[in-house]
This record gives structure tokens, sequence and C-alpha cells, in this order.
């Protein structure tokens, strides 16, 4: 049974968002409160790209002076949307997770038909997924194995 992306959002609770001239120090605040690895980054309602954990670790390998880390700019460091790998509501879990296996990513933001965030995924919410259907199918075919269907 292929699931579609978006039973993926059942189990997402917020969307956590920052604005491309945010500093990276209010990324690292946000990404902290709320022990996320991601955030997708909106302007005008749109979203411009996205900025994880790895993004501001390359930054700080990066940044010469690490004392200003804290107020590069999140457009210097995200990535941008002409880059993104974005899902669909008609993809299934399956084609999400050939997605992140392909280019090594770990979040995708999921849009609707007009390209508007529904919510964004990760790894995680993946393996969740699939280990609550993996329970399905081990009770369904215990009971089965037990009788307990009419045959």
């Amino acid at each position: 049974m292929k699931q579609k992306l978006i039973d993926v959002c059942k189990f997402k609770e917020n969307i956590f968002t920052i604005s491309s001239d945010a500093k990276i120090k209010d990324a690292v605040f946000l990404l902290n409160k709320n022990n996320i690895g991601c955030l997708v980054v909106i302007d005008d309602g749109n979203i411009v790209g996205i900025v994880s954990e790895r993004d501001i670790l390359r930054e700080l390998g990066n940044t010469s002076i690490k004392n200003e880390i804290h107020n590069v700019k999140i457009s210097k460091i995200m990535t941008p949307r002409e880059q993104l790998v974005l899902g669909h509501t008609g993809d299934t879990i399956e084609d999400l997770m050939g997605y992140m296996d392909e280019k090594n990513i770990r979040h995708i933001p999921l849009v609707d038909e007009e390209g508007k965030l529904v919510c964004l995924t990760s790894s995680r919410d993946i393996i969740k997924i699939l280990l609550k259907v993996s329970h399905s199918k081990i009770k369904y075919l215990s009971d089965y194995v037990e009788g307990k269907y009419p045959g």
C-alpha cells in the first residue's frame, strides 16, 4: 500500500519559518527552542528557501571571524528555492524517500497545487509513518494467522 505524502502532515504540529533577512542567531534560537533541524525561509508568504543545522555549521566553518557569524543573514546560507526539492500532495512516501536518498537531504517542504507550504517533512517523519504501517500489517497478519477473520 503506497502512502501519500500528505499523510506525513498528520504528524506535524507546527511549521517553523524564518525570513531571509533574519540572522543566524535568530535561526539558532528557533532551532534550539523547538528542537528541530530545519526552518522554511518565507518572504511575503512564499517559500524562498530552507535553512538547516548543516547550513549553519557549514558557515561556521567558512567564517573567518567567528564572532561575526551571529549577524550573517539567512539569505547568505540558505538553500534557495531554485535548488530545493519540493514534495507535492500526490507524491508517495516511496517518492519522498527516493528524493531524500538521491539528493542526500533530510528535509523536504510539501507544497499544494499553488506552491504554498503545507508542511515540512523530515526523514524522522517518514520513519514514523513506515513504523505505523508496519505495525498495522503485522497486527493484521497475526490476526489472520490466528483465525480472527471469517474464512
